[in-house]
């Protein structure tokens, strides 16, 4: 049974001692970053975010974290992500000087500094996968993610920060072309252009007046579906399960770099909102601020993470408008219909870690 550390983010008084930002602090120390860094280049995987969005991990709990990983002996430290969300970082306050060591993109300037590695078992399309070149580098991973709601796979947490965040664009998109394809519905299409004006990847274009999408770039995040005020755009096939088994396979991937003493495992469950932060927004939060979980057993935290988040604790009028929820199954599933329990359930499958854990409250 993994061990889980939690730092629950109401304190017990108002004390400042007993606030999330001094449990932090206490979390980490308990969390014995030394024999995971000691001595070792080391990685440290976030979502940056993009865009209009500022809800991703405050800039204080990563550079506390560096600092951290820093005293514990690390030879080197180093905070990747894409390419595009290294370079729009500082607007959301993540700076080299903030933050405590360099920002790197994890595949280069240009997307282009990856190893292709095999995936194993295959699964359909996938065989292989362009994992940027930093990350492989690096010889010990700190896997740091902020967990929100996505479209396509119920939730984000600590495996598609892996899975979808160490990967090139093109790799990002082979994985998310396991759902399937787009289907666009000209009869019902006003021209509006708002999936071409809100795709996050520049991927769309109508100027033929047609709906046209350049694959190399699409991700099928489905921004453009949900955004369609007039439901012309729909997803074909719709097998999320084969995207979170894509995505539990590409974590294998990622983790075969590592060896396990030398993985760490932090999810921030504060600002849970409805969309990933690909989307490049910010929305409402749909629960109250949790906490912080840490651990070294990726499938105990992403179990744990998901039944810290209950249905009975939705904030009134976090959901859009006019969005329709479901009745059965984990607040996430009602949310996007997608059972968010499959990844889980695929990384076990893998050997990636067990379900079963104990939570330690840090006080």
């Amino acid at each position: 049974m993994a061990k889980l550390l939690f730092a629950k983010y109401a304190g017990k008084n108002l004390e400042p001692d007993n606030s999330i930002g001094a449990k932090w602090l206490r979390l980490l120390d308990a969390l014995d970053l030394a024999p995971a860094v000691k001595g070792k280049r080391t990685c440290i995987k976030m979502h940056l975010g993009g865009g209009t969005g500022f809800t991703t991990i405050h800039p204080f709990f990563t550079r506390k974290l560096v600092e951290k990983v820093r005293a514990a002996g690390a030879k080197s430290i180093f905070i990747t992500d894409s390419p595009g969300s290294v370079l729009q970082a500082v607007e959301r306050g993540y700076t080299a000087e903030t933050v405590g060591c360099p920002l790197v993109p994890l595949s280069g300037q240009s997307d282009k500094y990856f190893e292709k590695r095999a995936v194993t078992p295959t699964f359909g399309a996938l065989r292989e996968l362009e994992i940027g070149g930093e990350v492989l580098a690096a010889e010990a991973l700190i896997d740091f993610s902020h967990v929100k709601g996505h479209g396509a796979c119920g939730f984000g947490g600590a495996s598609k920060n892996l899975s979808m965040g160490c990967v090139t664009q093109k790799s990002r998109g082979t994985l998310h072309a396991l759902e399937g394809g787009l289907d666009w519905n000209g009869k019902l299409c006003t021209h509006c252009k708002k999936c071409e004006a809100n795709c996050p990847n520049g991927a769309i274009n109508m100027d033929s007046g047609k709906f046209e999408v350049f694959y190399h770039n699409c991700k099928y995040c489905q921004h453009c579906v949900l955004i369609c005020p007039t439901k012309a755009l729909t997803m074909q096939g719709g097998r999320y399960r084969d995207f979170q088994r894509g995505m539990a396979l590409a974590t294998k991937t990622v983790l075969e770099n590592f060896p396990a003493e030398n993985r760490v495992f932090i999810n921030l469950l504060m600002n849970v909102s409805i969309f990933c932060d690909c989307w490049g927004m910010t929305t409402a939060s749909l629960v109250p601020d949790i906490g912080i979980l840490a651990g070294r057993d990726i499938v105990a935290i992403e179990q744990a993470t998901l039944d810290l988040i209950r249905i009975e604790d939705l904030i009134a009028g976090a959901l859009p408008p006019k969005w329709e929820m479901g009745t059965k199954g984990h607040l996430f599933e009602r949310v996007h219909g997608k059972d968010p329990h499959a990844v889980i359930e695929f990384l076990e499958e893998l050997g990636l870690g067990k379900r079963k854990y104990k939570l330690q409250e840090i006080e």
